[in-house]
């Protein structure tokens, strides 16, 4: 099932994002989607940055409160792994990216990780180690 990821996001992801590149200069020209790539990279950006000050500043109010920064944690690795999305040129990882960006969608997607981690240690699939 790992290796089926990893195809799909070495291999296949990769050429559907230089088909719609190209099937989207064919529509609105050339010139257009190197504007758009461009202007996605930035605006994206702009709005990690943003999110980021913003989860750190809340991750030390709940550390000064005596309080685990949880979400704030979730919402810095969700940016985290936005950002490579944002940067990378094509509408496929775009709209992932962008996705990451709202809270809620970063939640949630935690949720279901944390979930399926813990279908995996039911099922004897991972062990836990505490020390």
């Amino acid at each position: 099932m790992i290796g089926l990821i990893i195809f799909s996001v070495l291999v296949i992801l990769p050429i559907l994002e230089i088909y719609l590149l190209i099937q989207g200069a064919g529509v609105i020209g050339t010139v257009p989607v190197i504007l758009l790539t461009i202007g996605t990279a930035a605006l994206g950006s702009f709005l990690i940055k943003q999110q980021g000050l913003a989860a750190m500043r809340s991750a030390q109010r709940d550390m000064d409160a005596g309080q685990a920064p949880v979400a704030s944690v979730v919402d810095g690795v969700g940016l985290l792994v936005a950002a490579p999305f944002l940067l990378t040129p094509g509408f496929i990882t775009d709209g992932f990216g962008f996705l990451l960006l709202i809270p809620f969608v970063r939640h949630e997607v935690a949720r279901m990780l944390l979930r399926r981690l813990q279908k995996m240690k039911d099922n004897g699939q991972v062990v836990i180690i505490k020390r």
